[in-house]
């Protein structure tokens, strides 16, 4: 990091130097190619008419007519040969042309025979900076530059190695490393927004971890009871008793392919949300299906629809409501005694799906374990077995809405999910909101 700022620090600082460069050259050139012949031509008439008054006289008579005419300047006036003066041949052509020249401090007239010259200088300093005072000048505030850019990266720069300095812990293994971003120097939101990444890693990893110890612990059981049933098989000597434990091989195989299926589908939600095509599904016909399927399952359990429950059509993954709300009503089933109610309705900015029971219900202390994945309460009659409501949590939230549980009208327990409306698609209410009974 500290190479990365003197590489940055360097590069502007270099920056600096040729703009202070280019500024300088630029003023020289200007003053070279366009001021100098502004005052070549303002100091020519002085220049010109002390020659013209010189050529007037006779020769003899010139030397009093030039003291005469030195006595009114205020700088040095005087007569020189060009030989003095290692004057370039673009210089001397102009004075051969009987031009005025500027040439270092003085100002240069030829006479008519090119070999006497007209000195009128050192000419006195212009009021202004010169070109060393500009340079200086310039010097001066690329200078003030370079510091303050030092003083405003410095807090950039000493984030930057934070962010560098934990992403090396992070990357070791020492997932709780953060930056402390309150001794940060200026408060960057860079550091807030890497340690809010940070936590979110650290989550997902931790949570990966737990569900892969659960995943082998949920494992352990189906499998035990293949093989104890496979090791039994050997002494089954009734046809009826070794029917028996391939049963239970069965169920357990089966068990397996559940919690396989039910795991797949949990972990694949994640990569889905956002990329999952919505189609409009009305919520009369889901009750109808799932009702369907289950009250086959569970040929004991009294289901139906809540007469109060209102026609909604929402545009939703078709299939992961179909398994959320499937969940629910087979939770529902599961635990109830011998009844089961399905209601939808919509206020407040919200659809609510509720699925109730008048089984035992579920304590106040338990309702945020439940949709846990893998977690077993204590009571044998309670929820939270497996994966399916930790799945119903999970699709509710694809959906942007979420699920809770309370106590149901019935005396059990009200599971129900809440959707944003902007995925329902009002329709015209019709009369078959009647109870959906098991069997239909």
């Amino acid at each position: 990091m500290t190479r990365l700022f003197l590489r940055f620090y360097l590069g502007v600082i270099v920056i600096l130097i040729l703009a202070w460069l280019i500024q300088g050259y630029v003023f020289r050139q200007r003053t070279i190619s366009k001021n100098i012949r502004v005052i070549e031509q303002a100091l020519s008439g002085g220049p010109q008419m002390t020659r013209e008054r010189l050529l007037a006289v006779p020769a003899d008579e010139r030397a009093a007519v030039f003291a005469d005419i030195q006595s009114h300047f205020d700088f040095p006036v005087r007569r020189t040969q060009a030989a003095n003066y290692s004057m370039s041949e673009t210089y001397r052509s102009r004075l051969a042309d009987g031009e005025v020249v500027l040439y270092g401090d003085s100002v240069f007239v030829a006479m008519p025979d090119g070999e006497e010259l007209l000195e009128f200088g050192p000419l006195p300093r212009f009021s202004g900076p010169s070109q060393t005072e500009v340079l200086v000048g310039f010097g001066a505030v690329f200078a003030l530059s370079a510091i303050a850019i030092a003083v405003l990266l410095r807090p950039v720069v000493s984030q930057l190695r934070a962010v560098e300095q934990t992403a090396t812990a992070i990357a070791g293994g020492e997932l709780s490393a953060r930056i402390d971003h309150k001794r940060a120097i200026g408060h960057l939101a860079i550091a807030k927004a890497f340690n809010s990444m940070a936590e979110r890693t650290e989550t997902m990893v931790r949570a990966q971890r737990e569900l892969l110890q659960a995943v082998s612990h949920e494992l352990r059981t189906p499998l035990a009871r293949i093989r104890f049933a496979a090791e039994l098989m050997e002494t089954a000597k009734t046809t009826e008793e070794r029917r028996e434990r391939l049963a239970s091989v069965d169920d357990a195989a089966q068990q397996l392919d559940d919690l396989v299926g039910e795991l797949l589908t949990y972990v694949r939600l994640d990569s889905k949300v956002g990329t999952i095509a919505h189609e409009p599904l009305e919520i009369e016909e889901l009750f109808g299906e799932l009702l369907q399927i289950y009250s086959t399952l569970y040929p004991d359990i009294d289901f139906s629809v809540d007469p109060a429950s209102e026609a909604i059509e929402l545009r939703c993954d078709r299939s992961g409501m179909q398994r959320a709300v499937g969940n629910l009503v087979s939770n529902a089933a599961k635990h109830a005694e011998d009844r089961v109610v399905l209601t939808a309705s919509s206020a407040q900015g919200l659809v609510r799906i509720a699925v109730d029971d008048n089984g035992p219900g579920i304590s106040a202390v338990d309702r945020k374990k439940v949709f846990e994945p893998f977690v077993r309460l204590e009571a044998a009659s309670q929820r939270g077995i497996g994966l399916g409501l930790a799945l119903v949590r999970r699709i509710a939230l694809s959906l942007g809405g979420d699920v809770s549980v309370g106590d149901s009208p019935l005396g059990g327990a009200r599971f129900q999910i809440d959707l944003p409306a902007e995925t329902e698609r009002p329709r015209a209410q019709t009369s078959a909101t009647q109870p959906l009974t098991k069997g239909t």
